[in-house]
């Protein structure tokens, strides 16, 4: 239990960035309600941990994906590890890194198990505002989910989140990590995992998926390109061929056939 004197400050004030210890269990499996991750989560993590990974190389910030953290634990007071599935934080030695660095969390929330549903949505973000991380999101990745994004905000001085929630065709922009901005798909284009757009300085960044469909087509293109290309070179051969065989039989006949 903190002292008195310790018990005045802000929680994030008390905490100690402790070496962390290595972290050898399953990703995104929560061991404590036996909950495997959904292809939806997985997908929807995959998806936004490349992008997001990408905008803070380019932003001088750390990235950091099921890796543990410090926090003050808002019930017991301890400092404990917790782990979040997309986190932007400060540029910091990510081995030792506490809350107080945080800039952006964001919870991917496993609806497939009402118990884990509920630490996502109400521990993970109290732990969050009590530890005065600056902006907590809850995405939602499951198709029949009707929420997609819930984006809270710690205005300076305050202790509690502001919460917006974004619906289809909505958007919201960071304040703690300037230009990145998420945008949540019109309804009819979710699809399981998909439900956000991620734009960072103004620029939509492009999902693996569709990275990975542009370029199916590039080599696609790329073979149709070859292939044309042998039938040309095929093509030019026989008229080689045909035009040997030509000369051959001018000069057989006495005909010169360069003279021709």
């Amino acid at each position: 239990m903190p002292t008195v004197e310790e018990a005045d400050r802000a929680p994030a004030d008390r905490l100690v960035p402790r070496m962390h210890t290595a972290f050898d269990g399953i990703p995104y499996y929560d061991a404590e309600l036996d909950v495997p991750q959904t292809t939806a989560h997985r997908i929807m993590v995959t998806e936004l941990s490349a992008l997001l990974a990408a905008i803070a190389q380019e932003a001088d910030l750390r990235f950091l994906s099921d890796e543990p953290i410090w926090y003050i634990h808002p019930e017991s007071e301890e400092q404990r590890a917790f782990y979040g599935d997309l986190v932007l934080a400060r540029a910091t030695d990510v081995s030792r890194i506490t809350a107080r660095d945080l800039l952006t969390v964001i919870e991917v929330v496993s609806t497939n198990d009402r118990r884990r549903a509920l630490k996502d949505m109400r521990l993970r973000r109290a732990l969050n505002e009590y530890n005065g991380v600056r902006e907590f999101a809850l995405a939602f990745p499951e198709l029949e989910d009707p929420r997609a994004l819930v984006f809270c905000r710690l205005p300076d001085g305050e202790l509690e989140y502001e919460e917006h929630v974004v619906g289809p065709g909505g958007s919201v922009r960071s304040e703690a990590v300037p230009g990145l901005e998420l945008r949540v798909l019109p309804r009819e284009q979710w699809t399981a995992g998909y439900k956000l757009d991620v734009y960072f300085r103004g620029e939509l960044r492009p999902r693996l998926l569709g990275e990975r469909e542009r370029a199916g087509r590039e080599r696609e293109r790329a073979e149709r390109e070859r292939e044309r290309a042998e039938r040309e070179r095929e093509r030019a051969e026989r008229e080689r061929e045909r035009a040997e065989r030509l000369a051959e039989r001018l000069r057989a006949l006495g005909v010169d056939p360069e003279g021709t």
